[in-house]
C-alpha cells in the first residue's frame, strides 16, 4: 500500500468524526459515510449537523454532504473538505477502490457483518469485531486501552476501574411523551434543576439537575416515550465541542494501524502490554 491511499470512515458519530479528523490531518484522502439521519447528541464533538445542513467543522476541519458526483471528487481532489456520502453502504463499499475502511457497530450506522476483503485494510473500532475474522485489525474504543490495536480476537472487557465515566459524570434527559422536541435552549448552555430543556407537543422536558448541556437532539426530530434528547454534564467544565481525549486516543490508534500498513510493518498489539 502507498502512501496515496483513500480512507472510507463509516458513521457521522464522536469517534468516527474524530478518527477521520486525525486521517484529514494526517494528509490522507478521507471519505465519511453515513445512509441514514444520525442520532448523536453531542453534535458540537461530530461531524453529525453536516448530514442535515450539508456542512460542519470539527476543530478546523469541515466535512459536506456530496450528493453529487462533482462534489465527491472535489473534495478528495482538493482536500478542502471530507466529502460525505449517504449512499447504501454495500454500494458505496463495492463501487469505488477503497484502500483503507474503518467501521464500528456502536454508532447510528449499520455495519455489514464482514469488512475483511472489503479493502487493503479493514479496521473494526471497538467490540464486536474480530480481528483476523471480519476485519484485520481492531481499535479499543471502550477500554481498558483506549487506541490499543489487536490485530487476533476481539477487545478485552473493560476491566470494572476503567470503564467510562458516562454514567457517573453525566445524566441522560429521555423523551416524557412522543412528539416533534423543540429546545429552548442549545449546546453548552448552564442550566439549573427544574430549568426547561425544550418541549415535547405540550409537555416540557424539565433538567433533571444542575449542570451544562453537553448533547442535544435536533430541533424537529420526532421521538417516542423513552428517547434519549438530552445529556447534561455534571461539571460545568466538562467539554462539550471539539474532539474529546478518550477519541483523540481512537483516533490516533487507527491512524497508527494505517502507517504501519503502508510502512509494510506488523502492526504492534498494544494491549498486549498492558500492567497487570
Amino acid at each position: 500500500m502507498s502512501e496515496e491511499i483513500c480512507v472510507l470512515v463509516c458513521g457521522l458519530d464522536e469517534t468516527a468524526s474524530a478518527v477521520a479528523s486525525q486521517l484529514f490531518a494526517d494528509g490522507r484522502s478521507v471519505v465519511l459515510h453515513q445512509s441514514r439521519p444520525p442520532e448523536t447528541l453531542r453534535r458540537k464533538m461530530a461531524f453529525t449537523d453536516a448530514w442535515f445542513d450539508g456542512a460542519a467543522t470539527l476543530g478546523g476541519i469541515e466535512a459536506r454532504r456530496a450528493d453529487v458526483n462533482a462534489e465527491f471528487y472535489l473534495g478528495l481532489g482538493t482536500r478542502a473538505f471530507i466529502p460525505i456520502l449517504t449512499h447504501p453502504f454495500p454500494d458505496v463499499s463495492r463501487r469505488w477502490p477503497w484502500d483503507v475502511i474503518i467501521g464500528s457497530r456502536s454508532g447510528d450506522e449499520p455495519m455489514e457483518a464482514h469488512l475483511k476483503n472489503l479493502a487493503s485494510l479493514t479496521i473494526g473500532l471497538g467490540a464486536g469485531f474480530t480481528a483476523g475474522s471480519d476485519c484485520d485489525v481492531v481499535v479499543d474504543i471502550d477500554g481498558p486501552d483506549f487506541g490499543a490495536i489487536f490485530r487476533k480476537g476481539r477487545v478485552p472487557t473493560p476491566r470494572p476501574r476503567q470503564a467510562t465515566t458516562a454514567t457517573t459524570d453525566t445524566l441522560d434527559v429521555t423523551a416524557p411523551a412522543a412528539g416533534l422536541f423543540y429546545p429552548f435552549r442549545e449546546i453548552g448552555s448552564f442550566i439549573e434543576a427544574g430549568d426547561p430543556i425544550g418541549i415535547i407537543a405540550e409537555t416540557v422536558v424539565s433538567a433533571p439537575d444542575r449542570g451544562r448541556i453537553r448533547g442535544l437532539i435536533r430541533k424537529g426530530r420526532a421521538v417516542i416515550v423513552g428517547t434519549k434528547i438530552a445529556e447534561i454534564a455534571k461539571s460545568n467544565t466538562a467539554r462539550v465541542a471539539g474532539i474529546g481525549d478518550q477519541n483523540r486516543l481512537v483516533a490516533r490508534g487507527a491512524a497508527f494501524a494505517v502507517e504501519m500498513e503502508i510502512a509494510g510493518c506488523q502492526t504492534i498489539e498494544i494491549g498486549a502490554w498492558r500492567m497487570p
